[in-house]
């Protein structure tokens, strides 16, 4: 069988168990078999692709989020796992990538040239089987060969039938099962179903079907990792002048770096003295004020800071002879950042402990812990002459390797569970909050509705601040659990996943 016979087999099997699987079904053990089965299907068509480290390692990761999903089912497992399956069909599809983002670019360009991928692979197939017409005439006179032993077979067995009533009833019962099969799988066959089907075809193709872009492959082969020093020769009466040019710009830069190193060492001073040591939330003044547009702007500053010494050392500074005081001030300059950045953290965590847990204050801790990362790679890219292309790889790998990391912890039932242990010290449960997360945080509110009650009773909210006035919420509580307990028996075993099935089970038991 041709190799373009066999793709075009796969996809159409792949989308019918892709129709089979998802339609009006919840994202769980169905991805966990689809899934499995389409990366299966990538190795089998690109097997090469196995020896290199970038594809290792994105199908890893992509692995690691796909069993999230089956086990936490958070929308962050699930949006990891798609950016990661398109991640790593990128590097799959071209092995040669380094970067993350040339590979996801690599698959989003492929996305939208399915179908003249196809017709091409399929002009070559065609193209092909006319040269093998003469092998092809032999393989059709063989098969009428077996044309004889088929008819004879279905002679005897309809014999065999008719005599023996238990070969009958077995006979029936095995093709009463595949015809079932088959109604169940086009059961209810509608347009909005054919469009899904055809949606999904249209998927599959995208990952089975690749044109090669030599541009993007070329684009990134020509950056390296390090700089390197690319001396021009010009006419002796402009080497002065270029001279002094790159004096100049390092003149410029010594004065910038020093200045701001200066207010930087000011403000820091402040938060160690303010914020570290003899922090008092009730002399802080607007705490929320104080996170929000103060995190941000420093946030901002880090950034600003890191972008004005890629500018500096992106050419000449880097080789300039006496750029020595330049060096230790750009690395005063990291070193205060990276202590600005545990002054963001510090009012981070201040405000979680007032406030506490939301997604935007997991996020700038994310976002930190990214920064810091960028941070380091600077320094390595000042100290040991890296280029921009080194930060944009290993950046985009560590934003990479944090996404999938998030997919380890259910954020939905970690928050809720924070905040029902910690309540807010000024302003109690943000009830409001709380009711709108996932069902999986359900269990958990079931277990403090007592808590919730009496938090009920003694907030005066605002109905037009608000979705719900109290009793509304309690009431919507028990509606959000009885909507669940009825609606989660009604999905098969294709949307099974560990947390909503422990819920059930939690309430089954609870409600006896």
């Amino acid at each position: 069988m041709k190799p373009s016979s066999i793709k075009l087999t796969i996809l159409c099997l792949l989308a019918l168990i892709y129709n089979y699987v998802f339609w009006q079904e919840k994202l769980g053990i169905n991805l966990l078999l689809f899934s499995t089965l389409l990366i299966a299907a990538l190795f089998y068509f690109y097997p090469q692709s196995w020896k290199a480290t970038n594809v290792r390692i994105s199908t890893l990761f992509t692995i690691l989020s796909l069993i999230m999903v089956v086990w936490h089912n958070s929308l962050t497992s699930k949006l990891a796992h798609v950016t990661s399956f398109l991640i790593m069909a990128g590097f799959i599809h071209v092995r040669e990538y380094r970067t993350v983002y040339n590979a996801l670019a690599s698959y989003v360009f492929n996305f939208f040239a399915v179908v003249p991928n196809f017709i091409s692979e399929w002009k070559h197939w065609s193209e092909q089987s006319k040269l093998s017409s003469t092998k092809t005439g032999k393989s059709l006179y063989q098969l009428r060969f077996s044309l004889i032993p088929l008819v004879f077979f279905s002679i005897f067995f309809s014999i065999f039938k008719i005599a023996n009533p238990v070969f009958s009833d077995l006979s029936d019962s095995f093709f009463n099962s595949i015809a079932t099969f088959f109604d169940q799988l086009f059961a209810n066959i509608s347009f909005v179903r054919i469009l899904f089907i055809v949606s999904g075809s249209y998927l599959i193709g995208s990952f089975l079907y690749y044109l090669y872009y030599p541009q993007l492959l070329a684009s990134e082969q020509k950056h390296t990792n390090i700089i390197t020093r690319q001396r021009r020769f010009v006419k002796s009466q402009h080497i002065n002048f270029s001279l002094v040019g790159l004096k100049n710009e390092y003149t410029t830069a010594l004065i910038l770096i020093i200045s701001v190193n200066v207010l930087l060492l000011i403000v820091n001073i402040i938060d160690i003295r303010w914020l570290w040591f003899n922090f008092d939330y009730s002399t802080a003044g607007n705490l929320a004020k104080l996170v929000h547009e103060g995190t941000y702007m420093l946030i901002l500053s880090i950034l600003l800071s890191m972008g004005i010494l890629l500018f500096y050392f992106r050419r000449s500074l880097n080789f300039y002879k006496n750029n020595k005081l330049l060096l230790q001030s750009s690395y005063l300059w990291i070193i205060q950042n990276c202590i600005l950045g545990f002054s963001v953290l510090l009012r981070c965590y201040h405000y979680i402990h007032e406030y506490g847990l939301a997604y935007k204050r997991i996020g700038v801790v994310v976002f930190l812990i990214l920064t810091y990362v960028g941070l380091f790679t600077l320094y390595q890219k000042i100290s040991q002459k890296k280029s921009f292309f080194y930060l944009l790889r290993i950046n985009s790998w560590a934003a990479y390797a944090m996404f999938i990391l998030l997919t380890l912890v259910n954020w939905d039932v970690f928050i809720v569970s924070y905040n029902l242990q910690h309540p807010n010290v000024k302003m109690g449960i943000d009830l409001e909050f709380l009711l709108s997360r996932s069902d999986k945080t359900l269990p958990l509110l079931d277990q403090y509705k007592n808590r919730i009650s009496k938090e009920l009773e003694s907030q005066r909210m605002d109905d037009k601040s608000y979705r719900f006035d109290n009793s509304t919420k309690k009431q919507y509580l028990e509606d959000r659990i009885q909507h669940f307990i009825t609606e989660y028996p009604t999905y098969s075993w294709l949307s099974w996943n560990y947390t909503d099935y422990q819920a059930y089970q939690y309430f089954k038991t609870t409600q006896k």
